[in-house]
């Protein structure tokens, strides 16, 4: 015959070890959340950025192709320039990915030397995301402003 053996301890698990466990798993689950959020918005970013930075580009290329043939031209007087409004569209679709306010300012190349002038100028260009309206469209994780500068000078004509 065999004796049955009876033991002080409970079987299962208890409401508080169940507690903390569906603890740890809420906050767990929710910083796999934010991860997503943060990956997509990086995603977004980067997207943007380089769209932003190929206007910018070909904005100081076509400013620089105005400078060799007429650098006392209207758009590189000194001072503040556009906004001048592109588009980044898709190929397949032609749908509006993003929207961008392109402007420039141009100022004189500040010579180090007393009384000598260095006949450049330095051109700085600002992408601005823009949204439908005009309107600035600065959202953080999505979208953000970029500045390229560089200095047009009578060696590069």
């Amino acid at each position: 015959m065999k004796e049955s053996v009876c033991s002080d301890r409970p079987k299962g698990f208890g409401l508080i070890e169940v507690m903390v466990a569906l603890f740890v798993l809420t906050f767990g689950l929710l910083a796999t959340g934010q991860l997503f959020f943060i990956a997509s918005g990086s995603g977004s970013l980067a997207g943007s950025k380089g769209s932003a930075a190929i206007f910018a580009q070909n904005t100081l290329e076509s400013l620089a192709a105005l400078y060799q043939q007429n650098p006392s031209a209207e758009d590189l007087a000194p001072g503040g320039h556009g906004p001048r409004e592109f588009q980044a569209t898709n190929p397949a679709d032609e749908t509006v990915l993003n929207r961008y306010a392109v402007s420039w300012i141009v100022s004189p190349v500040p010579d180090p030397r007393p009384a000598k002038a260095l006949d450049a100028k330095l051109v700085r260009v600002t992408v601005t995301p823009i949204s439908m309206g005009g309107a600035s469209n600065n959202r953080l994780p999505f979208n953000k402003t970029l500045q390229i500068a560089t200095i047009f000078s009578p060696t590069m004509r």
